[in-house]
C-alpha cells in the first residue's frame, strides 16, 4: 500500500506549536496550494486548497523556529483522516502528517537547515494515536 502526499504552497499563518502531556512538541499550520486549470469555456482559472499540515518532534521545532505566514515550502508526508465527536456529532478531519519540510523561500535564514526531515529516531515521537495536547 502507498500513502504519500507531496505539496508545495505557502503558509496561511504562523505555525501553531503545542506540547503533548508527555512533552512532545507538535507544530501545525495550514498550507495554501494553488491549482490552475482551464474551464469548459477555455478560460484560465485558479483554485486554492487549504491543507492542514502536522509536524512532530525535531521537524516541529524547526518549523516553529523558522517558518511564518507566507513562507513557501515543500511538504512530504502521509494523509491521515481521523474522527472526533463535536457537540454530539461525528466530524472527520483530514490532515497531512509531514515527515519532510523543505524551505523554498530565498528569504529563509541562511543559518537554518533548508530541509528538515523526520529520521528513524524521530518516529518514536510520532504517536500512532493523537495524545491530548496541553
Amino acid at each position: 500500500m502507498l500513502n504519500k502526499v507531496m505539496l508545495i504552497g505557502r503558509l496561511c499563518a504562523d505555525p501553531e506549536t503545542r506540547f503533548t502531556t508527555s512533552g512532545i512538541q507538535t507544530s501545525s499550520f495550514r498550507l495554501a496550494v494553488d491549482r490552475k486549470f482551464k474551464s469548459n469555456t477555455g478560460e484560465l482559472k485558479q483554485d486554492t486548497l487549504f491543507v492542514k499540515i502536522v509536524t512532530w518532534g525535531k521537524v516541529a521545532k524547526r518549523v516553529s523556529d523558522y517558518l511564518g505566514k507566507g513562507s513557501l515550502v515543500y511538504v512530504e508526508g502521509r494523509l491521515q483522516i481521523r474522527a472526533a465527536e463535536i457537540n454530539g456529532q461525528k466530524a472527520w478531519f483530514t490532515e497531512v502528517i509531514a515527515n519532510s519540510v523543505m524551505f523554498l523561500d530565498k528569504r529563509a535564514p541562511s543559518d537554518s537547515v533548508k530541509q528538515i526531515e523526520t529520521t528513524e529516531e524521530d518516529y518514536e515521537f510520532v504517536p500512532e494515536e493523537i495524545e491530548e495536547l496541553s
